[in-house]
């Protein structure tokens, strides 16, 4: 830790701004009001449950004002997490892409106006519609697929999505595309030439000091930055695997401080104590909204006053949030989930205080876990054959199935997912479905409903054309997330493997589907290669995922 940090931390450790003197009454109730406010987050921070590293940063638009740490770097190592700890930010460098591109804009070197294939010469869209520009990709409106995981990270990209066909006028809609900040920072590559990386060390890292911040994710930081963690079906955390990432949405890594940094330049709307690292007026582009308040690679909140991103990768969690009213910024940094909850009584506690409020934070109990209920799934259901499955609940919290008078443990794959890994007739996933009350309805098997006895639903039949998709598809590698395809009501589902909720899809021709809903979404679903009677791959908007026994 250098001097400066170790010097601001034992001040914010103590008084927060005591070191301060206030000028005269006037100004004491202002410091004494942040004073206390950052006393309460430091204590909101150490005292949040759980092992998760998570560090905390609140600044003003001149200085650092509190760093504040809980939990691990590493849980294993029970290596405790600093003030210092790197963690990747995610999408919040999405914001850093959109920095270096509206400098190139100052320099007359780029036109977000412009068709963005006047700098990505090799990028041919199949459309109808006007030429997608850097301005749509930027608001996340050009009508691009959000992520193609077999080729993140990858120059191929630009290649991958020649032929893809648009549904709509760019502009039309919101859709949110890590695609599209991919192209950008090829687009400025090809403006500068030289990699995207080392153009954002250069014109915005180095600019704003933030020394302990690297552009890209490599093999050098093995070690060097935070393990992080996924959360898993019974709450339990694993470590994620290693990974590389180079490309302009979301390769960043960063620290508490580094990141207050850069807060402090959009608190200054693009202004620095070393000058503007962009124009007033590209600044205002920058930071105006098009659609689903959401700007260039920034998230624009309560009438322009706030300007947030939040960011994910591979188990790492991060929020940025500015306040350019009140004058503070908040930066969240986290190995594992952040809590929302908490960011938010953060925020809350911090904008009472920077408009006077000395109001002391709301103490907050952390009640235990409770044990897991599964009597709802718990009852006899009934197919249209009247067929039936009989599932009981456990005392511990477990789930059987009946089979031939044998009470079989079932496997909780998810809130509402159950299964059985090795049967005579393969895998078995049963998901359960509720009604907005919340009482259990019916379960479907595949391609098979059953109606829970007394709840009133209605069965539909599955089609017989459908019957062959249903299954769990897995990505080869360790990109992407592996989906789940059932049939209910008669109509075609799909679940992502770790997510809580299906989605319908319907049918857009032979063997193709897209999302219901939204209708315009750019994303499609096709099946192929019939084996044994069961398609054995499915593409996903380009992306092969393969058919694995799984439940």
């Amino acid at each position: 830790m250098s001097h400066m940090m170790r010097l601001i931390v034992a001040l914010t450790a103590s008084l927060g701004l005591a070191c301060i003197a206030p000028a005269n009454a006037e100004t004491a109730k202002p410091a004494a009001s942040l004073n206390a406010a950052l006393n309460d987050v430091r204590t909101m921070v150490e005292t949040a449950p759980g092992e998760l590293g998570l560090v905390v940063a609140v600044t003003d638009r001149d200085r650092l004002l509190l760093v504040a740490t809980h939990g691990y770097a590493d849980i294993g190592r029970r290596l405790p997490v600093t003030a210092e700890t790197r963690f990747a930010i995610g999408s919040i460098s999405k914001s850093f892409t959109a920095i270096v591109l509206m400098q190139l804009a100052d320099e007359g070197r780029f036109d977000p106006a412009a068709p963005i294939a006047r700098y990505l010469p090799d990028f041919h869209l199949k459309t109808r519609f006007p030429a997608i520009t850097g301005h749509a990709l930027m608001t996340h409106t050009a009508g691009l697929p959000n992520y193609l995981t077999d080729v993140a990270s990858m120059r191929f990209l630009i290649a991958a999505l020649n032929g893809f066909e648009p549904r709509y006028v760019p502009g039309a809609h919101f859709w949110y595309s890590n695609s599209g900040y991919q192209l950008l920072g090829y687009a400025a590559e090809r403006i500068e030439h030289r990699p995207f990386p080392l153009m954002l060390e250069e014109r915005v890292l180095d600019r704003l000091g933030m020394s302990a911040t690297a552009p890209q994710i490599d093999d050098r930081l093995r070690g060097q930055i935070a393990t992080s963690y996924e959360r898993q079906i019974d709450g339990s955390y694993t470590e994620a695997a290693w990974f590389d990432y180079l490309a302009a949405d979301g390769a960043i890594v960063s620290t508490a401080a580094d990141m207050s940094a850069y807060a402090r330049m959009l608190l200054g709307r693009g202004a620095t104590p070393a000058g503007r690292l962009i124009s007033a007026r590209a600044f205002d582009r920058f930071s105006t909204p098009a659609l689903d308040n959401y700007a260039y690679g920034i998230e624009v909140s309560d009438h322009g006053q706030v300007l947030e991103h939040g960011g994910s990768i591979a188990g790492f969690q991060a929020h940025i949030e500015a306040h350019l009213p009140d004058g503070f910024a908040v930066v969240l940094l986290s190995n594992g989930p952040l809590d929302n909850a908490l960011r938010k009584r953060i925020v809350a506690r911090l904008t009472r205080a920077a408009r006077g409020d000395q109001a002391p934070v709301e103490p907050v109990s952390v009640a235990p876990k409770p044990r897991v209920d599964t009597t709802s799934f718990a009852g006899r259901f009934v197919g249209q054959k009247q067929e039936t499955l009989v599932f009981s609940a456990t005392p511990a919290g477990g789930l059987t199935l009946d089979q031939a008078g044998a009470a079989v443990p079932l496997t909780r794959l998810g809130r509402d997912i159950w299964g059985l890994y090795l049967t005579p007739t393969g895998p078995r996933a049963f998901t359960f479905f509720r009604d907005a009350a919340g009482a259990v309805t019916d379960v479907v098997e595949g391609a098979s409903g059953y109606a829970k006895q007394g709840s009133g639903h209605t069965l539909v039949a599955a089609p017989v054309v459908y019957q062959p998709l249903v299954g769990r598809y897995k990505a080869h590698g360790e990109e992407g997330q592996g989906v789940r395809i059932l049939v209910r009501n008669g109509r075609l589902m799909m679940a992502y493997i770790g997510s809580n909720g299906t989605q319908q899809l319907d049918e857009a021709g032979p063997g193709r589907f897209r999302l219901a809903d939204p209708a315009f979404a750019p994303e499609w679903f096709g099946f192929d290669t019939l084996i044994d009677g069961q398609t054995q791959r499915l593409m996903t908007t380009g992306v092969p995922l393969y058919r694995i026994d799984l439940p």
